[in-house]
């Protein structure tokens, strides 16, 4: 028996990939590179490998900056391009609740993104009397995009059906070993500031006591250098473990 073209059903089943693909590159944008390049910029001036403080003629920390800056700011632009795609270009309805509000924290971030990137082509001289403006619009900026990025991801996690408890569970023990890395850096810093403060006043003694001072001082500066590497390098590799079963989530 013939079936009639009026007795199928056709259930036309909505393509995801690119709001998928949204998500694994703003995962890494946000998690990855962005938060990485805040810690290097607040904690890794004085960063050296090896004898070297310096490469290409930049700081090391400021190469390092500026690379996963460059990323973050690129990978958000991609992100955003993907879910215009994906939605045709059209605005989330103000009556889609949460979903709305993330698009509006999405805005922003993006915004912000932008903004970095134009400020950093025509930032002035270090020397130049005007650089503190744009020293703390950059600070400033560059923290309100981090901070609304982890409500925004948050926010879209809690929409999704499917794997939603334990997307959850992997963006809390993110935030949470955020909070630890800023405190632990923090802490040790204002040691190494008042070991280092403590050998600067003894180097006006006598002889002895100025070599034995620099010779401590060396040797603290080679630690915090070596403690600094080791933190940076595991929050790094912990940012990226706990990213990939995230983004892994997502897609399944």
């Amino acid at each position: 028996m013939a079936i009639s073209r009026d007795d199928t059903v056709e259930t036309e089943v909505e393509d995801d990939t690119f709001e998928y693909a949204h998500g694994t590159v703003m995962i890494f944008a946000w998690m990855v590179f962005a938060s990485t390049a805040i810690l290097f910029a607040r904690y890794g001036r004085a960063i050296r490998f090896g004898s070297k403080d310096k490469f290409l003629g930049e700081k090391n920390w400021f190469q390092i900056h500026r690379l996963l800056a460059c990323l973050t700011s690129v990978t958000t632009l991609l992100g955003f391009f993907l879910i215009l795609v994906q939605t045709n270009a059209e605005w989330v309805r103000v009556d889609e609740g949460q979903t709305f509000v993330h698009s509006v924290l999405g805005g922003i971030i993006v915004c912000c993104a932008l903004w970095q990137a134009w400020m950093a082509l025509f930032r002035c001289h270090p020397d130049g009397s005007y650089r503190f403006i744009f020293n703390w619009l950059h600070r400033l900026t560059g923290s309100l995009a981090f901070f609304l990025s982890i409500p925004a991801i948050f926010i879209i996690v809690e929409q999704l059906g499917k794997n939603r408890t334990g997307m959850i569970i992997i963006l809390s023990l993110w935030s949470i070993w955020v909070v630890c890395i800023v405190i632990i850096l923090e802490v040790i810093q204002f040691f190494f500031r008042k070991i280092s403060k403590k050998a600067v006043s003894q180097r006006y003694e006598t002889e002895p006591s100025r070599i034995r001072a620099e010779n401590d001082d060396g040797s603290a500066t080679r630690s915090w250098n070596n403690l600094l590497l080791v933190l940076f390098s595991l929050h790094f590799v912990i940012s990226i473990a706990l990213a990939i079963p995230l983004i892994v989530l997502i897609w399944n």
